[in-house]
């Protein structure tokens, strides 16, 4: 995490903003014991699994597991840097901000960012000007007015045209005097083996991908005819990572904001052809598959996601690789099948936007879809099909947290594959127990979850330099007993180790994103203050459990070699021993 600020002053900062009374400027929050609860702002849900422990400023979802203090909070809702949260809450509070210290590897660092930003964005006017004022984009324009698209269309996406020719961009932008080694860096430019840099994007129709301030991070260009590769895209950059973009988000989120609903497609011009008719929720992966963090984009704008891709072998495997990740995050989720494997850009030249709008509107949820495609697969008739039918659904049916929406599905296939309904669901109880997964019979996202002596010893560890020196006397990492929690006490060990006064600003920067989540869920449910008794308590009982199971599996293995006639039995009887006198001494 970069910061710019003193610890004392980002302590002063969020201690003087309550956190409660920052998130319920955001969302409504109910008191309920000593926390508050609320619907997550950072996933869709009805039942409220976001949980605010203004004892401690911190806060929690058992949903989707987002986790942090009123800094992060702020950083994650609205979009915001460290450096932005923190001069929001001064403000918020009347605290003046010293002038930022920067360091200089980060100063470096963000000119470099800066950089490329203005690279793209010289970039974008570049083709875009070649497009609409110059004779050599002529066949670009003529290319794009003929697929449909207005000039307006063309404007609001900023698209553009790369000329024929080998240093077209380069010479303009060297002439310019930018840096040559960015040209390469961001993949305007490559260099051959004779050293000589030429333009990547050649004769090619370029659409300009933007994050969601508009700003320009990469590229992507198609060529005019049916020659290979039809897209070549920008390479992955500091600022550039596929799978975190959706084209069109910027040009779309006012409007997936205001009906609740994102539809996805699969290609740039999919998306064009859609806002161009003036259906503007609509965005495409880049060539990617969806991923979480396309959920992440739209968790906070849509309550609905459409898939609408291409219905041939790929786009059908897209679409289920998606259900499968949307799955359990309280989108609803419709899957568009696109008739005579046409894509949205055909159907919407063929039949119009108002068709194309209730194709939308009518298209089947996501079990229905993968029904129906499993229906077209196999043979109902049989015994073996009407099995293929079922071995295909009870995976998606099995993931699905909630047992009211399980019996839903369960009873829905009954018609189709002219089965009881009694008979699916043994089955189905069949197969969770082959699969080794246990019936959920929970409907409520906030769990009643407790948590163990280890958990509570580990949470402590990460809050106090003076508790992690301690506990190391008595508790080594060989007696924690996840790899996971492991790795997380060894990562404070490293901090400590470092000079690193321990807290949870510090602790978000520097631990991975599962012992964050983890360390969040410890703040949420411990609420039981530190003293001298409870913390010896904590470690006798992790000492105690460990010497247990260092003991079981000694004399496991004593008696193995006893069975086997091997003398080296004798030294794990001693081993016994020596843990039983130690049991003794800790219990």
């Amino acid at each position: 995490m970069s910061k710019f600020f003193d610890d004392d002053i980002i302590e002063q900062v969020k201690d003087a903003n309550d956190i409660v009374s920052v998130i319920s400027e955001h969302i409504p929050l109910k008191k309920k014991g000593k926390n508050y609860w609320g619907c997550c702002p950072f996933h869709n849900e009805k039942t409220p699994s976001f949980s605010v422990t203004p004892e401690k400023g911190f806060f929690y979802c058992f949903g989707c597991r987002e986790s942090g203090n009123v800094i992060s909070f702020l950083m994650k809702y609205d979009n915001l840097t460290f450096p932005e949260a923190i001069e929001r809450l001064a403000n918020r509070a009347n605290i003046a901000l010293p002038e930022r210290t920067v360091s200089s590897a980060e100063r470096k660092r963000m000119a470099r960012m800066e950089s490329m930003y203005e690279v793209n964005e010289l970039a974008t006017n570049f083709f875009h000007n070649c497009l609409v004022k110059t004779e050599l984009g002529k066949q670009g324009l003529d290319y794009l007015l003929k697929r449909g698209l207005s000039m307006e269309t063309i404007t609001k996406f900023r698209l553009g045209f790369a000329p024929d020719g080998w240093d077209k961009l380069y010479s303009a932008f060297i002439g310019r005097g930018v840096d040559p080694n960015l040209l390469l860096e961001l993949g305007l430019c490559r260099k051959n083996e004779q050293g000589k840099i030429y333009d990547y994007f050649r004769k090619r129709v370029m659409f300009p991908i933007m994050d969601g301030k508009g700003r320009v991070l990469g590229f992507g260009g198609r060529v005019l005819d049916d020659s290979n590769p039809k897209y070549l895209n920008s390479p992955e950059t500091e600022i550039f990572n596929k799978g975190h973009l959706l084209f069109a988000f910027y040009q779309s989120y006012r409007s997936i904001r205001e009906k609740k609903q994102a539809v996805l497609v699969e290609g740039y011009m999919d998306v064009l052809s859609c806002h161009n008719v003036g259906i503007t929720n609509v965005v495409a992966s880049l060539g990617t598959a969806y991923t979480k963090d396309h959920g992440r984009l739209l968790m906070r704008q849509a309550e609905e996601v459409v898939l609408a891709y291409d219905m041939d072998g790929a786009g059908r495997t897209a679409a289920k690789r998606a259900i499968e990740l949307l799955q359990n995050t309280e989108f609803s989720v419709k899957v568009v099948s696109m008739p005579d494997g046409k894509d949205p850009d055909d159907f919407i030249k063929n039949h119009g936007p108002e068709a194309w709008q209730e194709l939308v509107d009518t298209s089947p949820r996501d079990f229905e879809f993968l029904l129906n495609e499993s229906l077209r697969r196999h043979d109902t008739n049989s015994v073996e099909g009407k099995r293929s039918v079922l071995g295909d659904m009870f995976p998606f049916i099995a993931g699905h947290e909630s047992q009211v929406r399980r019996d839903e599905y369960l009873k829905a296939m009954a018609l189709p594959l002219w089965l009881d309904v009694s008979t699916i669901i043994t089955y189905f109880r069949q197969f969770l127990r082959q699969g080794n997964i246990e019936l959920k019979q929970q409907e409520l996202n906030v769990p009643k979850e407790h948590f163990t002596d280890e958990e509570e010893l580990l949470y402590w560890v990460g809050k106090d330099n003076n508790i992690y020196t301690l506990v190391t006397q008595y508790i080594g990492v060989e007696d924690i007993s996840h790899p996971m929690y492991r790795a997380y006490y060894e990562k404070i060990g490293d901090l400590v180790t470092r000079g690193e006064t321990l807290s949870d600003i510090l602790l978000e920067g520097a631990l991975d994103a599962e012992s964050w989540h983890m360390f969040g869920k410890w703040s949420v449910l411990i609420d039981r203050e530190m003293n001298e008794e409870l913390l010896h308590s904590l470690i006798r009982s992790v000492r105690l459990k460990s010497l247990r199971n260092q003991y079981k599996e000694h004399s496991r293995l004593a008696d193995q070699l006893s069975r086997a006639n091997d003398p080296r039995f004798i030294e794990e009887l001693r081993m016994c021993q020596d843990l039983q006198e130690l049991i003794k001494q800790w219990s």
